[in-house]
């Protein structure tokens, strides 16, 4: 585990101070004191950050516009502390079919996907996930027939501290590489190839309640209706208070991860594939959700997921520990907002608490493993089937090391299924079973082709914003990977060209003068902007 710096001084070089006010932006003041008591609990705490009120934004009053024959273009510039993530909370946005946001450092160096209208389908409330810069740019491009449409309402801003590496002493994107040197990638080759499928359930995301901004683990479960619906089991105690407008700002980070063994030098371009928003759907208790009074259980259901993110809606099992679940298993999980990881266990039993939760004994493999961190919580345990039997809720941190034995524990299926009230909305039965049909075991599933849930099945599958550009621009797939880019003049001259594997990629366009250029995608798809 990295070392913590228990000071002042860590969090002000992390974050400094707003001495001026950018002409036009909107400045955020965060407590110094307050994220220097949050970096120093990291390790022991889900919290990463918290919500500032800022003065109102109404984008038709705040904020620049740029406007053309086609599209008009909203930019909002958020002036904070340095080298702080940086997340846009909306208390409302109303996109018309057609339009687009996104974020991006004024750099350009780091930038979110873009969101089309919709995708805020529970609430009208909506976040852009976290940028690292000290100026920070919001942009919706908006058919400039619909702008009457449009509206977006700022209060709040969230800053967040999980970016400092204490060793180097200087900024970075994400909590990366914070985790505890033995954990083991989820895609690493000594890694069980039988995993490859559950491992696409296992999702990181950040959450709100009040000022306070968290962070945990969960994974998408399957239905006896097997109709792909996007229910997601995670743990109580992770957004138990959160009203129905902070669940509309919910980020959830899919395919966080590592594509081999070796951890990656930087997080850029991991966490592009995000899904924003999600509504409560059960839980297993009241306040006090954690056993005795409760086995620590929360089923949301996210807002779309693209076909792009090739998700997974993992099985479960709802047998008891010692009737039904045999062998060992594993935990798929985000420790300390890092990368996906895996950790291994060899025996699973009722603890001493109640019936209602587990203990699983965590292994080493070939001499790594770990068991659970501060962010694991939610997370799917899973046994030798690649079943879920339990979500984690607590356990030893990190590399175990001396006489302690290396453990995890939270809540089982077998409680969460409907031991602990016949209400609905207390149980998972209901939602999981929704056939009827009585099976104490679900096979997991891939996904459906497209999510249930898409509004908007017309929204092309490649995408470029913003248009008009100046300095930048991105080029967004919704459906295949981007390999080639080529980038021309109207007279067929190539200015770029470069080969890619990603869904969303960002091109510098500062050189080039003005006029009309022509985007190639994979040598098949063509699109149009000017500068």
């Amino acid at each position: 585990m990295k070392k913590i710096i228990n000071s002042l001084v860590a969090i002000v070089a992390l974050c400094g101070t707003v001495n001026a006010q950018n002409n036009n932006a909107l400045v955020v003041n965060g407590s110094n004191t307050e994220l220097a008591a949050i970096y120093n609990q990291l390790h022991i705490s889900n919290i990463i950050g918290k919500k500032y009120k800022v003065a109102t934004v109404n984008a038709k009053t705040y904020g620049t516009w740029t406007k053309n024959k086609d599209y008009s273009t909203w930019i909002l510039n958020v002036h904070s502390m340095s080298n702080c993530g940086v997340i846009t909370y909306f208390d409302e946005l109303i996109l018309p079919i057609g339009s687009s946001v996104y974020a991006h450092s004024a750099n350009g160096q780091q930038h979110t996907r873009h969101f089309g209208a919709n995708e805020n389908r529970q609430t009208k409330a909506f976040a852009l996930p976290a940028i690292y810069d000290e100026d920070v740019i919001v942009e919706a491009q908006i058919p400039t027939e619909k702008v009457s449409e449009f509206s977006a309402i700022i209060s709040e801003i969230g800053l967040t501290v999980d970016g400092w590496d204490s060793d180097n002493k200087t900024a970075k994107i994400t909590a990366f590489g914070d985790a505890d040197t033995c954990y083991i990638n989820a895609n690493c080759s000594i890694v069980p190839a039988i995993w490859s499928n559950p491992k696409r359930s296992v999702v990181q995301y950040t959450y709100t309640t009040g000022t306070d901004i968290g962070n945990c683990t969960g994974a998408l479960v399957n239905n006896t209706a097997q109709d792909c619906k996007n229910y997601f089991l995670s743990a109580q105690h992770c957004a138990i208070e959160a009203t129905d407008l902070e669940l509309g700002q919910t980020i959830f980070y899919f395919n966080y991860e590592a594509p081999s063994c070796s951890n990656p030098t930087s997080s850029i371009g991991l966490m592009a594939q995000t899904v924003v928003g999600c509504s409560r759907v059960a839980a297993s208790g009241g306040r006090h959700a954690m056993p005795p009074d409760g086995s620590d259980f929360r089923l949301l259901l996210l807002n779309t997921i693209p076909a792009s993110y090739n998700v997974y809606y993992s099985g479960w099992n709802r047998n008891d520990a010692g009737t039904g679940i045999n062998g060992n298993g594993v935990i798929i999980h985000h420790p300390l907002a890092d990368i996906k990881k895996i950790s291994f266990w060899d025996s699973y039993t009722t603890s001493g608490t109640s019936i209602g939760d587990f203990y699983v004994n965590c292994i080493q493999l070939s001499g790594r493993g770990g068991t659970v961190e501060p962010m694991s919580s939610g997370s799917p345990v899973f046994d030798v089937n690649q079943q879920i039997v339990g979500t984690i809720s607590y356990g030893n941190t990190g590399c175990v090391k001396g006489n302690s034995s290396p453990f995890a524990a939270g809540g089982k299926m077998y409680y969460h299924w409907g031991n602990s009230s016949l209400a609905d909305t207390l149980q998972l039965k209901h939602w999981l079973d929704p056939t009827n049909s009585g099976v104490m075991t679900l096979v997991g599933k891939n996904a459906c082709g497209s999510s249930i849930n898409e509004i908007n099945p017309k929204r092309n599958t490649v995408v470029l914003f913003p248009n008009p550009a100046s300095e930048a621009i991105t080029i967004e797939s919704s459906d295949e990977l981007i390999n080639t880019i080529k980038i021309t003049d109207i007279t067929g001259k190539i200015l770029l060209q470069e080969t890619a594997n990603v869904y969303q990629y960002f091109a510098s366009i500062s050189h080039f003068p003005k006029g009309v250029y022509i985007v190639i995608v994979n040598n098949k798809k063509y699109l149009k902007f000017a500068k």
